[in-house]
């Protein structure tokens, strides 16, 4: 069976290795763009397990742990440092926060609460006002995105898939509920199975054959800063859900900030990068929270592409009049860290074995059906 990967991001090349791995003997991937060089290279890299879904926290760590083993999965590194991950939050979301906590620690997760007073262990000089409750997880930390897609694909080539780089699917036939042939830049290929993980352009994808998937573009803004006093590497990664600020620390002493404002992207203009504004932001927001790092010096602006469904969760499956058309799309901003516990799961799918994890509720009808996966603010709030 050929199976054709669209989309040589983080969800493609894990994809990719998780087939062959299983089994699978012929697997090609195309990338319209270098591997791991568009929108996976543009994320933060945090890899942390706060969410409210049970099944999402479970493929989290799935993730988490592969990446931090990646060099036994996949004979490459990484960059995976366990920093630890300081969820914050304020009194109208207290109730939520905590619920998610305690589910961490039934599937198995090392996090506890941290009281607002206590705060000061991480951050001497925090400011606790608004804070109604924290949580530290011990097993979190950050990677590069960069260098995990790349092992991946790298793993994937050295054991026979082939990765096509620079090359752009330009149409898809279909015959009823089969598509049959890729087309591409520099020819047609006929594919038995085809896989959309194409990230930003993955509506795009979808309507080669005729689906509609809901996906909008928001831009991620990232600065990275120095202060006199560093950001420690073994300081956890903040989240301030108050103020939808994260900051992680980077080798070296230096540390990025961002989170705080997503734009809608109007895709007739680009993105419209880091502004003088946004800048002044990150400053009144590090001088609320962490007033010792409000004089840091900026070392480096970038933005980058948030493709996210309307509840913000992936959309993973076969949609409904096709056989063998399989989305794996909506990373939805924090999409890295889940990427390898989903692809494991999506290759068993794909190849007909058992999945560590149900990726029923993904499914895309889930919007016409009324089974959105939990509160669109909450989600827009913590993405990093």
């Amino acid at each position: 069976m050929r199976i054709a990967i669209i989309g040589g991001g983080i969800y493609g090349t894990a994809v990719a290795y998780f087939l062959d791995r299983l089994g699978a003997d012929d697997v090609v991937l195309f990338e319209k763009d270098s591997i791991g060089g568009v929108s996976t290279s543009r994320s933060a890299g945090i890899v942390r397990h706060h969410y409210g879904r049970s099944d999402h926290i479970r493929l989290a760590k799935r993730g988490r742990e592969i990446i931090q083993q990646l060099e036994r999965f996949t004979g490459h590194p990484g960059g995976f440092h366990r920093n630890g991950y300081l969820a914050l939050t304020g009194t109208d979301d207290e109730s939520t926060f905590r619920q998610t906590v305690r589910k961490q620690q039934e599937i198995g997760l090392d996090v506890e609460f941290v009281a607002p007073a206590d705060l000061a262990r991480y951050f001497d000089t925090i400011d606790t006002s608004g804070v109604a409750a924290a949580a530290l997880e011990r097993d979190a930390g950050f990677a590069d995105p960069y260098l995990v897609a790349q092992a991946f694909a790298r793993a994937a080539e050295e054991n026979g898939v082939e990765m096509e780089p620079n090359t752009e699917i330009i149409g898809i036939r279909r015959e009823g509920e089969t598509v049959t042939a890729i087309e591409t830049d520099s020819g047609r290929e006929s594919v038995d199975y085809v896989v959309n993980a194409a990230g930003p352009w993955g509506a795009e994808i979808g309507e080669m054959v005729d689906v509609e998937i809901p996906l909008t573009w928001y831009e991620s803004k990232v600065v990275v800063l120095s202060a006199d006093s560093g950001y420690d590497l073994e300081t956890p990664t903040l989240s301030d859900a108050t103020q939808r600020l994260y900051a992680k620390p980077e080798p070296g002493g230096d540390f990025l900030v961002g989170g705080i404002d997503r734009p809608r992207v109007d895709r007739t203009l680009g993105l419209e990068g880091v502004t003088i504004e946004y800048l002044q932001t990150v400053q009144n927001a590090l001088e609320k929270r962490l007033p010792q790092y409000a004089d840091a010096d900026v070392v480096e602006t970038w933005s980058g592409i948030i493709t996210a469904s309307p509840d913000w969760y992936q959309i993973v499956g076969v949609p409904e009049g096709l056989k063998n058309f399989y989305n794996v799309v909506g990373g939805s901003g924090h999409g890295f860290k889940e990427a390898p516990g989903f692809a494991e799961s999506i290759a068993h799918d794909i190849l007909d074995s058992t999945a560590a994890v149900d990726l029923t509720p993904y499914r895309l009808e889930r919007f016409r059906d009324g089974d959105q996966l939990g509160d669109t603010e909450m989600r827009r709030k913590k993405n990093d």
